[in-house]
Order: C-alpha cells, then sequence, then structure tokens
C-alpha cells in the first residue's frame, strides 16, 4: 500500500501537537450551547498525516501559533516528543504532503489565479524539498491553458509507487492533453515520459512500474451501430502494438463500473473491479492474452462493494508480492488485511477502540503504519504504531468535545417506488424518542456520482446541525455511487425528478419515525446537494419551510457535458444529466431559498446562482443570495469562508423564512 498523503474522505485531516490547542469545550446537549461556529470552521489542528518508506519520519500539515496558514510539521519517529521541523508558507496555503524517498517531500500549495478569460479561479501547486524545509524547487512552473484555466488543475503526482524509489511520475496539463513527466528526486529534473492525445488518455494503473511507460490506454469512440464505447487499449509489449480489449469497454448508455487496479504477479494479469452481470462490484482477474476475467471474482461480497484493494510491493526484486488487503463499502470503509501481521495488529488495535472507524496506512518498509481513528461523533484520532505499540499524535479538532456531538445511525427506507434508499442520520445530542420530534435538515451529497459514509464529516454540517437541535438525514438517493448498480444506474436523467423524490421521501421517513416535525423540515446541500436544494424550491407540494443552496447547479443547459475532472468522464456521465430544470420553472417556487456561492468557483459555476437569483426575483419570488469573496468550490476551505457561510445557514434557519431555531 504506497502513495503520498494518507487522505480521509472528504478532507484528510490528521495529526497535531494538539494538546497544546485543546479547547475541550464542556456543551450542554440538545439545544443548550451549540458547538460555536468557529470549532467547525477554523484549521484542524491537524492534517494530512504520512509516513516516510522507511518509517523513520512522520510528516503532517499542523496548524501553528503566529502562522497565517498551516504548516508542514516533520518528526523523527524515533523520537515523537522531540520538537519536529516546521517548513511554514508566507503566502499559499499549503494543503498536501508526501515523502518523496525518504529524505525528500513533495507538497502541494494553492494559490489563486485569474484565468485567461479574465474570470477568477485558483489552482494548486506542486514543489519537492528536503525535508528540513531546505532546496524548495517548483518542477515546472508554468502549465498548460485548457484543463488549468477550467477546473484549476496543476503539475500534481500521478504515480508514487515506481521501483525506482528516486522518481515519481507528474501529471500536468499541456496544450490540449496531459502530459507525463518522470520527476527526479536526486537533481529535480524532469523527463517527458508519454503524452495523452486529444481522444486517448492513459491509466495511472496500466504504468510498467520498472520502466515508468504507460501500457494501457482508454477512449470514448463510435463503434458498432453509431454507439458510444468506452474503449480500451493494452500495448503489446513484443510488438509495440495497441490492442484493443472489448471485456475492458462498455456501451456507454449501458455503463458499468469498471476500474483497472493494477498488474498481478503474473504481469499478464490484471486486478479489475467490476460489477458487470452483478449489483456489487467485486475484484476479478483480467487475463490479457486471452483477453477473458476470470470465470469467479477473487474477491466478493454479496452485502457490499469491494471498492479497492492493497498491493505489497517488494521493492528490492521489483515485483509485486501479495494482494495485501481489501476495502469494502460499508457504510463507512471496511479495511480488511489478508497480510496476516497487519490483521493480528489489525483486530488487536480495533478491539481498543469499540464502535469507532479504525483504519491503517503501513510504510513502504512493511513495520510501520499510521492508524486513524474516528466516528460520525468522533473527530478524527492519528496514532503511530511503531514497535508494538501505538502513539497518539493528536486530534483533528481536539476543542471539540465528542460527548457534546450527536449519535448517528445507518438506516434504510423505501422511496415512494418501492427503491431501497440507504441513509445516515445524525440526531441531536442525548435526544431520545420520548423527548418528541425535532426540526430536520435533509442533507443530500454533493457529485451526485458519490455518497457519504458513517465516519467524520470533513465538512462538518451534520453535527453544526445536530447540535442546535437538528435531526440531519443524509439520503443516499438514486444516482449515488457506491451502493450498488442498481442504485447509481437509477438515477439517470433523473435530475430534479426522482433523484428529488427520494430527498422528499427521506423527510417522510423521519416524520414516520417520530425523529422529525413535519412542520419545521428544510432541505441543504452543496454542489449536486445544491442542486437538490434548488429544484427543491421549484418542485410543487414542497415538505420543507425553506431550502438552503451552496455552490449549486441550476441550469441543466448550461451545464451541458462539462462534468468530471476528464473528456472521459465527461462523456461516461454527460449523457445522465438530465430531468427537471429549475431554471426554466422558477414561476414554480413555492418556499424561500438561500443562495451561496464562491466568486472563485469553475466547477460548478458561480453563475449559476447568478442566474437563479436574477430569474427568482424577476419572478417576485422569495430569494436571497450572497457570494463569498475569493471562495472556490472543494474543500479544504479557508476559516473565513466556511466561518462566513455557517453563519449564512445558522441565520436563515433562525429567521422567519424557515423557523427551525
Amino acid at each position: 500500500m504506497t502513495g503520498l498523503p494518507f487522505a480521509r474522505r472528504r478532507t484528510g485531516a490528521l495529526l497535531a501537537f494538539a494538546a497544546s490547542l485543546a479547547v475541550a469545550a464542556a456543551i450542554t446537549p440538545v439545544m443548550a450551547a451549540p458547538v460555536p461556529i468557529e470549532s467547525f470552521a477554523k484549521f484542524e489542528a491537524i492534517n494530512n498525516v504520512t509516513i516516510s518508506p522507511d518509517g523513520k519520519h512522520v510528516a503532517a500539515i499542523v496548524s501553528a501559533p503566529n502562522q497565517k496558514w498551516p504548516v508542514i510539521s516533520v518528526w523523527d519517529a524515533s523520537d515523537l516528543a522531540k520538537p519536529p521541523v516546521w517548513i511554514p508558507s508566507a503566502t499559499n496555503r499549503i494543503t498536501g504532503v508526501g515523502f518523496f524517498g525518504n529524505d525528500k517531500i513533495l507538497f502541494r500549495a494553492e494559490q489563486e489565479i485569474t484565468r485567461g478569460d479574465g474570470r477568477l479561479s485558483f489552482t494548486v501547486k506542486t514543489y519537492m524539498a528536503d525535508i528540513d524545509g531546505k532546496n524548495i524547487i517548483e518542477p515546472f512552473k508554468t502549465g498548460g491553458r485548457s484543463e488549468a484555466n477550467t477546473v484549476g488543475d496543476a503539475a500534481s503526482v500521478w504515480l508514487s509507487n515506481l521501483y525506482d524509489e528516486d522518481k515519481v511520475i507528474i501529471r500536468k496539463p499541456g496544450e490540449g492533453a496531459w502530459e507525463y513527466y518522470e520527476l527526479s528526486r536526486k537533481t529535480g529534473a524532469t523527463r517527458l515520459v508519454a503524452k495523452d492525445s486529444e481522444k486517448w488518455e492513459f491509466v495511472a494503473a496500466g504504468v510498467n512500474l520498472t520502466t515508468a511507460e504507460p501500457l494501457i490506454r482508454q477512449a470514448v469512440d463510435v463503434r458498432e451501430g453509431g454507439k458510444f464505447y468506452l474503449i480500451t487499449q493494452i500495448k503489446n509489449p513484443a510488438t509495440g502494438m495497441w490492442v484493443d480489449h472489448p471485456q475492458l469497454g462498455y456501451v456507454l448508455e449501458e455503463r458499468v463500473d469498471l476500474a483497472i487496479l493494477g498488474y498481478d504477479t503474473d504481469t499478464n494479469k490484471l486486478f479489475v473491479r467490476t460489477n458487470r452481470g452483478r449489483d456489487k462490484s467485486a475484484i476479478y482477474s483480467y487475463d490479457i492474452t486471452a483477453k477473458a476475467f476470470s470465470e469467479e471474482p477473487l474477491f466478493a461480497n454479496d452485502k457490499y462493494n469491494i471498492m479497492a484493494i492493497g498491493l505489497k510491493q517488494n521493492y528490492a526484486e521489483k515485483k509485486l508480492d501479495s494482494v495485501s488487503a481489501i476495502y469494502l463499502g460499508g457504510p463507512a470503509e471496511i479495511q480488511v488485511f489478508l497480510d496476516e501481521k497487519w490483521a493480528a495488529v489489525q483486530k488487536q488495535v480495533k478491539a481498543a477502540f469499540p464502535g469507532k472507524n479504525v483504519t491503517f496506512r503501513v510504510n513502504r518498509g512493511d513495520d510501520k503504519a499510521v492508524v486513524a481513528v474516528d466516528a460520525v461523533d468522533y473527530p478524527t484520532d492519528y496514532y503511530i504504531y511503531q514497535n508494538g505499540a501505538l502513539t497518539k499524535m493528536g486530534n483533528e479538532r481536539p476543542w471539540i468535545d465528542p460527548k457534546s456531538l450527536g449519535k448517528g445511525e445507518f438506516v434504510t427506507y423505501k422511496a415512494r417506488d418501492g427503491l431501497d434508499i440507504p441513509a445516515i442520520v445524525t440526531y441531536p445530542p442525548e435526544w431520545t424518542p420520548a423527548k418528541g420530534p425535532v426540526p430536520l435538515v435533509v442533507l443530500p451529497h454533493g457529485g451526485p456520482w458519490a455518497r457519504d459514509e458513517m465516519s467524520w464529516d470533513g465538512s462538518g454540517w451534520p453535527q453544526f446541525l445536530a447540535t442546535r437541535g437538528i435531526a440531519v438525514i443524509q439520503p443516499q438517493y438514486r444516482g449515488s455511487e457506491g451502493w450498488g448498480d442498481k442504485l447509481w444506474k437509477a438515477g439517470d436523467r433523473e435530475w430534479g425528478q426522482k433523484m428529488s423524490d427520494d430527498n422528499d421521501d427521506a423527510a417522510a421517513f423521519m416524520v414516520t419515525k417520530g425523529v422529525a416535525d413535519p412542520k419545521r423540515t428544510a432541505i441543504f446541500g452543496y454542489s449536486y446537494g445544491g442542486f437538490a436544494a434548488i429544484a427543491a424550491s421549484v418542485r410543487p407540494n414542497s415538505p420543507y419551510r425553506c431550502a438552503i443552496a451552496g455552490a449549486g447547479v441550476s441550469s441543466l443547459e448550461r451545464l451541458g457535458s462539462f462534468w468530471g475532472g476528464n473528456h472521459i468522464q465527461r462523456d461516461v456521465q454527460g449523457h445522465t444529466v438530465k430531468g427537471m430544470d429549475p431554471l426554466k420553472n422558477v414561476g414554480n417556487a413555492n418556499i424561500p431559498i438561500l443562495l451561496y456561492h464562491g466568486d472563485r468557483d469553475r466547477q460548478a459555476d458561480t453563475d449559476h446562482s447568478r442566474m437563479f437569483f436574477k430569474a427568482m426575483k424577476a419572478a417576485g419570488k422569495d430569494v436571497q443570495y450572497v457570494e463569498i469573496k475569493d471562495m472556490w468550490h472543494t474543500l479544504p476551505w479557508r476559516p473565513e469562508w466556511h466561518t462566513q457561510s455557517l453563519t449564512l445557514i445558522e441565520n436563515y434557519l433562525k429567521s422567519d423564512k424557515c423557523g427551525l431555531l
């Protein structure tokens, strides 16, 4: 199991010298003193913990006194009590760090930009430095304009597990296509390895880890019957020719979950995750020469998708040793070690944290690990496992007392057409059925090809609401990914229609369950969730008192085919983005709505909120709009943006428009 940072779900929060920052808030549950906005908004005490390949150093991003931005902190793993080395940034916020070999780090820092078209945006740059913070270089000082100016991406680590541990592959936007460079740890020099075309894109799991040559590529093309297909080709090492592999593709309109995960110990075989012919994704072996899958899956589970596998590499012999772990998509991610040593360690550690999620990130030397412990009502703790013992590094938000937080529950409910919908419920602290119904917020996730988990939520939204006496349900509406093929595909072309029915049915479920007061319900969402809130405001017979939409899409026509992080994703997903267009239905608006949006958001572009606000005002509807200066679309956000948005939400819920607080 290799890679750069240890990223946890929505954010990636990890380590800290947190004891010195702990401000344990003694908060009385349910409708008493809520957890302050500042506690959710300020920088985590620790973020992005990672361990060096040899296990001798630990790095993380931590909040530091007298520093505008969090700093990179590097510890000597043999003496974690010893003061770490701090590597600060005076100009840009550092958002990620990982080791490059044992004596260098690669890190990413955000930077505000003005695009070539004059619009505000941001980018994230990659830097390399010694572990003491000296000799900082930026391997690529400029990048192409196409993809970087569209979604704010720039040069980033694409592959970090080459057998030559002195090199990684960096991907950066070129003119019209991604370019792939080998970056030398020793010299900082770069070498062009490959370049996508306008049609083809390389697959990271298909790289020869010895030579760094990409051997698998994919494209969307028109084939038999004029239909669009996802096409996969594998390079024949003997002839150098690219060969079609139809079994590794599909008709776009009949899409399947199909992901190449890497080469097996026999390099003529691939590990492939797919749900072809089944509801839940499983791991199969694919024979390259025979162009055929194994008859039976290598790893499968009837209840949950197999989301990923961990591969244990032998760097000395430049080969794969084994599959060391599998990852199941349960209510929270379930890590199952197949490696006997780590399975025993995992069992012992999990026993010490009953009811919590416990996840390991093992170092390349296979003798130490970063361990993360969290739950819906438990901000993430981080430990280093070494020499048979755990050393606590700190907590993501030590100023939040877990006893002041609401409990979570995983539930399923029936949609109006009988489809089973999973959901996560967060109750107000110490709520019991005997206390009667409370206000409710339906909180649909972004994506929509995404999902929520029974884990600490980096946005803070569920507990922000719960500690204010509001029950929260996060419906995994049809179109959500990770719960099986049936639920995923049921959302196709149902934006604002059946997908939104599922949100409304979540509210009805909570009323029937005796949790929610039907006269005090609201819907709040961000990104696709913002679309769902906007759609709710114009759907007839709304069950909500009000809606709150953060960075929401309002026009399906404008959204068009710009969807996903690359052109293949846009082609695969774009044709599913159809349904009820809220901008064309403002005349039906029947509940108040608050819109907020960052002015640097080029993903769900700020224009969506501006257009909807203007149309609603022209129609005489009840709408408010706040534009947040310099904010972009995705986490991690800066404290001032989070503070402003949470304050807007709280005040709107308190207002006569909503009446929930």
